[in-house]
Protein backbone atom coordinates (compact mmCIF):
# COMPACT_ATOMS: atom_id res chain seq x y z
CA UNK A 1 0.00 0.00 0.00
CA UNK A 2 1.90 3.35 -1.58
CA UNK A 3 2.45 6.12 1.10
CA UNK A 4 -0.23 8.48 -0.83
CA UNK A 5 -2.90 6.01 -0.39
CA UNK A 6 -2.27 5.68 3.56
CA UNK A 7 -2.44 9.15 3.53
CA UNK A 8 -5.74 8.95 1.56
CA UNK A 9 -7.62 5.96 3.92
CA UNK A 10 -6.28 8.12 7.10
CA UNK A 11 -7.67 11.63 5.90
CA UNK A 12 -11.27 10.22 5.25
CA UNK A 13 -11.09 7.97 8.30
CA UNK A 14 -10.86 11.33 10.38
CA UNK A 15 -13.43 12.70 8.89
CA UNK A 16 -15.84 10.02 9.32
CA UNK A 17 -14.22 9.54 12.86
CA UNK A 18 -14.68 13.38 13.00
CA UNK A 19 -18.50 13.26 11.72
CA UNK A 20 -19.10 10.20 14.44
CA UNK A 21 -17.76 12.25 17.39
CA UNK A 22 -20.46 15.55 16.29
CA UNK A 23 -23.38 13.02 16.07
CA UNK A 24 -22.56 12.05 19.53
CA UNK A 25 -22.44 15.36 20.67
CA UNK A 26 -26.10 16.30 19.45
CA UNK A 27 -27.30 12.78 20.53
CA UNK A 28 -26.07 13.75 24.34
CA UNK A 29 -27.84 17.59 23.69
CA UNK A 30 -31.01 15.06 22.32
CA UNK A 31 -31.24 13.84 25.89
CA UNK A 32 -31.89 17.34 27.37
CA UNK A 33 -34.07 18.09 24.18
CA UNK A 34 -37.80 17.27 26.33
CA UNK A 35 -36.70 20.32 28.10
CA UNK A 36 -37.67 22.40 24.86
CA UNK A 37 -40.26 20.51 23.76
CA UNK A 38 -42.98 22.11 26.01
CA UNK A 39 -43.10 25.04 25.90
CA UNK A 40 -42.05 25.00 22.23
CA UNK A 41 -38.83 26.55 22.09
CA UNK A 42 -36.82 27.78 19.21
CA UNK A 43 -33.81 25.88 20.32
CA UNK A 44 -35.82 22.70 19.59
CA UNK A 45 -36.00 23.94 15.79
CA UNK A 46 -32.12 25.12 15.90
CA UNK A 47 -31.26 21.40 17.90
CA UNK A 48 -33.20 19.04 15.16
CA UNK A 49 -31.75 21.47 12.37
CA UNK A 50 -27.96 21.16 13.66
CA UNK A 51 -28.76 16.93 13.98
CA UNK A 52 -30.19 16.83 10.08
CA UNK A 53 -27.06 18.51 8.76
CA UNK A 54 -24.91 16.35 11.13
CA UNK A 55 -26.93 13.33 9.53
CA UNK A 56 -25.68 14.90 5.96
CA UNK A 57 -22.20 15.01 7.23
CA UNK A 58 -21.76 11.60 8.80
CA UNK A 59 -23.66 10.34 5.42
CA UNK A 60 -20.90 11.91 2.71
CA UNK A 61 -18.17 10.59 5.17
CA UNK A 62 -19.61 6.84 5.02
CA UNK A 63 -20.45 7.06 1.42
CA UNK A 64 -16.38 7.91 0.70
CA UNK A 65 -15.07 5.25 3.21
CA UNK A 66 -17.48 3.22 1.32
CA UNK A 67 -16.67 3.76 -1.97
CA UNK A 68 -12.96 4.33 -1.61
CA UNK A 69 -11.59 1.89 1.28
CA UNK A 70 -10.38 -1.65 -0.19
CA UNK A 71 -10.41 -4.24 0.83
CA UNK A 72 -13.44 -4.07 2.46
CA UNK A 73 -12.29 -4.90 5.87
CA UNK A 74 -10.71 -1.46 5.71
CA UNK A 75 -13.94 0.68 5.50
CA UNK A 76 -15.11 -1.61 8.59
CA UNK A 77 -12.73 -0.90 10.84
CA UNK A 78 -13.00 2.68 10.00
CA UNK A 79 -16.68 2.46 10.74
CA UNK A 80 -15.20 0.78 14.04
CA UNK A 81 -13.86 3.74 14.79
CA UNK A 82 -16.68 5.96 14.00
CA UNK A 83 -18.12 3.90 16.50
CA UNK A 84 -16.28 4.60 19.28
CA UNK A 85 -16.37 8.13 18.44
CA UNK A 86 -20.15 8.78 18.58
CA UNK A 87 -19.57 7.23 21.84
CA UNK A 88 -17.09 9.41 22.97
CA UNK A 89 -18.97 12.73 22.14
CA UNK A 90 -21.57 10.87 23.76
CA UNK A 91 -20.58 10.16 26.97
CA UNK A 92 -20.13 6.64 28.00
CA UNK A 93 -22.49 4.81 29.38
CA UNK A 94 -23.93 1.21 29.14
CA UNK A 95 -27.37 1.99 27.06
CA UNK A 96 -25.17 4.75 24.84
CA UNK A 97 -22.27 2.03 24.58
CA UNK A 98 -25.24 -0.35 22.94
CA UNK A 99 -26.51 2.09 21.07
CA UNK A 100 -23.01 3.41 19.64
CA UNK A 101 -22.26 -0.35 19.29
CA UNK A 102 -25.50 -1.23 17.36
CA UNK A 103 -24.11 1.37 14.65
CA UNK A 104 -21.12 -0.87 13.49
CA UNK A 105 -22.94 -4.00 11.96
CA UNK A 106 -25.25 -0.74 10.20
CA UNK A 107 -22.05 0.59 8.68
CA UNK A 108 -20.38 -2.65 7.66
CA UNK A 109 -23.92 -3.32 5.65
CA UNK A 110 -23.41 -0.42 4.53
CA UNK A 111 -20.23 -0.67 3.10
CA UNK A 112 -21.19 -3.74 2.06
CA UNK A 113 -24.17 -3.46 0.00
CA UNK A 114 -22.36 -0.16 -1.80
CA UNK A 115 -19.55 -2.07 -2.63
CA UNK A 116 -21.72 -5.17 -4.42
CA UNK A 117 -23.81 -2.11 -5.85
CA UNK A 118 -20.45 -0.59 -7.12
CA UNK A 119 -19.36 -4.60 -8.59
CA UNK A 120 -22.43 -4.63 -11.11
CA UNK A 121 -21.83 -1.95 -12.53
CA UNK A 122 -19.62 -0.84 -15.59
CA UNK A 123 -19.37 2.69 -14.95
CA UNK A 124 -18.14 4.10 -11.52
CA UNK A 125 -21.00 6.40 -10.15
CA UNK A 126 -21.69 7.96 -6.50
CA UNK A 127 -25.48 7.53 -6.52
CA UNK A 128 -25.15 4.05 -6.46
CA UNK A 129 -24.62 5.26 -2.18
CA UNK A 130 -28.45 6.36 -2.16
CA UNK A 131 -30.36 3.82 -1.66
CA UNK A 132 -28.24 1.92 1.18
CA UNK A 133 -27.91 5.36 2.58
CA UNK A 134 -31.58 4.87 3.26
CA UNK A 135 -30.55 1.96 5.92
CA UNK A 136 -27.68 4.19 7.06
CA UNK A 137 -29.57 7.28 7.99
CA UNK A 138 -32.45 5.64 9.37
CA UNK A 139 -29.88 3.81 11.98
CA UNK A 140 -28.41 7.20 12.88
CA UNK A 141 -31.94 8.74 13.00
CA UNK A 142 -33.30 5.84 15.46
CA UNK A 143 -30.03 6.19 17.73
CA UNK A 144 -30.59 9.77 18.19
CA UNK A 145 -34.40 9.49 18.99
CA UNK A 146 -33.34 6.70 21.52
CA UNK A 147 -31.57 9.10 22.86
CA UNK A 148 -34.38 11.75 23.70
CA UNK A 149 -36.39 8.61 25.04
CA UNK A 150 -33.99 8.03 27.29
CA UNK A 151 -33.34 11.39 28.75
CA UNK A 152 -37.04 12.19 28.60
CA UNK A 153 -37.81 8.46 30.47
CA UNK A 154 -35.42 9.65 33.12
CA UNK A 155 -36.95 12.67 33.50
CA UNK A 156 -40.02 11.17 33.99
CA UNK A 157 -39.08 9.04 36.75
CA UNK A 158 -37.58 11.58 38.43
CA UNK A 159 -40.02 14.29 38.77
CA UNK A 160 -42.79 13.23 36.77
CA UNK A 161 -45.17 14.63 34.07
CA UNK A 162 -46.83 18.26 34.60
CA UNK A 163 -48.23 20.75 32.62
CA UNK A 164 -45.39 23.70 32.32
CA UNK A 165 -46.11 26.77 34.88
CA UNK A 166 -46.60 28.89 31.26
CA UNK A 167 -49.01 27.11 29.85
CA UNK A 168 -51.01 26.46 33.14
CA UNK A 169 -50.74 29.93 33.91
CA UNK A 170 -52.33 30.74 30.69
CA UNK A 171 -55.12 28.66 31.08
CA UNK A 172 -55.90 29.65 34.10
CA UNK A 173 -56.32 33.01 33.37
CA UNK A 174 -58.08 32.94 30.26
CA UNK A 175 -60.94 30.59 32.21
CA UNK A 176 -61.18 32.62 35.09
CA UNK A 177 -61.22 35.77 33.30
CA UNK A 178 -64.06 34.77 30.69
CA UNK A 179 -66.37 33.19 33.74
CA UNK A 180 -65.66 36.35 35.58
CA UNK A 181 -66.95 38.47 32.80
CA UNK A 182 -70.22 36.09 32.47
CA UNK A 183 -70.44 37.55 36.28
CA UNK A 184 -72.03 40.55 37.78
CA UNK A 185 -69.09 43.03 38.16
CA UNK A 186 -69.37 42.68 42.19
CA UNK A 187 -68.55 39.08 42.33
CA UNK A 188 -66.19 39.39 39.72
CA UNK A 189 -62.97 39.56 41.77
CA UNK A 190 -64.07 36.91 43.43
CA UNK A 191 -65.24 34.53 41.72
CA UNK A 192 -62.02 34.90 39.21
CA UNK A 193 -59.82 33.51 42.29
CA UNK A 194 -62.37 31.06 43.57
CA UNK A 195 -61.69 29.91 39.69
CA UNK A 196 -58.13 30.40 39.51
CA UNK A 197 -57.76 28.29 42.62
CA UNK A 198 -59.73 25.65 41.54
CA UNK A 199 -57.95 25.11 38.31
CA UNK A 200 -54.81 25.25 40.42
CA UNK A 201 -55.61 22.24 41.91
CA UNK A 202 -57.02 20.58 38.87
CA UNK A 203 -53.88 20.85 37.04
CA UNK A 204 -51.88 20.29 40.67
CA UNK A 205 -53.69 16.88 41.94
CA UNK A 206 -56.40 15.60 39.62
CA UNK A 207 -54.12 16.07 36.43
CA UNK A 208 -50.99 14.40 37.85
CA UNK A 209 -53.42 11.68 39.45
CA UNK A 210 -55.33 11.39 36.21
CA UNK A 211 -51.72 10.82 34.11
CA UNK A 212 -49.65 9.04 36.54
CA UNK A 213 -50.64 5.38 35.24
CA UNK A 214 -49.32 6.29 31.48
CA UNK A 215 -46.96 8.86 31.81
CA UNK A 216 -44.33 6.58 31.10
CA UNK A 217 -45.58 5.87 27.68
CA UNK A 218 -44.73 9.72 27.29
CA UNK A 219 -41.24 9.61 26.57
CA UNK A 220 -42.13 7.03 23.63
CA UNK A 221 -45.02 8.67 22.15
CA UNK A 222 -42.95 11.94 21.82
CA UNK A 223 -40.27 9.91 19.94
CA UNK A 224 -42.48 8.62 17.85
CA UNK A 225 -43.81 11.82 17.03
CA UNK A 226 -40.54 13.39 16.24
CA UNK A 227 -39.19 10.41 14.22
CA UNK A 228 -42.10 10.07 11.60
CA UNK A 229 -41.25 13.82 10.19
CA UNK A 230 -37.43 13.82 10.66
CA UNK A 231 -37.48 10.33 8.55
CA UNK A 232 -39.79 11.93 6.02
CA UNK A 233 -37.03 15.06 5.95
CA UNK A 234 -34.40 12.78 5.81
CA UNK A 235 -35.53 10.80 2.93
CA UNK A 236 -36.54 14.27 0.83
CA UNK A 237 -33.51 15.66 1.67
CA UNK A 238 -31.60 12.37 0.53
CA UNK A 239 -30.20 13.78 -2.83
CA UNK A 240 -27.79 16.13 -0.50
CA UNK A 241 -25.71 13.96 0.67
CA UNK A 242 -25.06 12.26 -2.67
CA UNK A 243 -24.30 15.77 -4.33
CA UNK A 244 -22.24 16.53 -1.06
CA UNK A 245 -20.11 13.45 -2.22
CA UNK A 246 -19.70 14.00 -6.03
CA UNK A 247 -18.26 17.71 -5.20
CA UNK A 248 -16.17 16.03 -2.32
CA UNK A 249 -14.70 13.49 -5.22
CA UNK A 250 -13.71 16.37 -7.43
CA UNK A 251 -12.24 18.20 -4.95
CA UNK A 252 -10.20 14.92 -4.51
CA UNK A 253 -9.78 14.00 -7.80
CA UNK A 254 -8.50 18.00 -8.83
CA UNK A 255 -5.79 17.50 -5.54
CA UNK A 256 -4.91 14.19 -6.97
CA UNK A 257 -5.74 11.73 -3.95
CA UNK A 258 -8.46 9.78 -6.24
CA UNK A 259 -8.12 8.76 -10.00
CA UNK A 260 -10.57 7.27 -12.36
CA UNK A 261 -9.20 3.35 -13.11
CA UNK A 262 -9.83 0.86 -15.98
CA UNK A 263 -10.43 -2.37 -14.84
CA UNK A 264 -10.93 -5.92 -16.73
CA UNK A 265 -12.87 -8.64 -15.92
CA UNK A 266 -13.48 -12.32 -16.87
CA UNK A 267 -16.55 -12.87 -17.67
CA UNK A 268 -18.01 -16.33 -17.80
CA UNK A 269 -20.77 -17.32 -19.98
CA UNK A 270 -22.81 -20.23 -21.76
CA UNK A 271 -22.54 -20.26 -25.47
CA UNK A 272 -22.98 -22.95 -28.24
CA UNK A 273 -20.34 -25.06 -28.89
Amino acid sequence: MSARRLVAIALLTALLVGAGYSFGRLCSQMEQAHLLFLPFSWDLLRLLLCLLLSLGLLAVAAGAVALLFRPIWVAFVAFLLCSMAVLLGWGISAPRALLALALVPVGMVYAYLVQAELRQRVKFSVGIVAEPQRLLLVALLVAALASFYLGYQRYIEDKGFAVPEKYRSRIVDEVSERVALAAPEALRDSLRSAIRQQLQGLFSDQFSRAIKPVEHYIPAVVALLLFVPLLAVTYLLGWLPVVALWLLFLGLRLTGMVRTTTETLEVKRLVIA
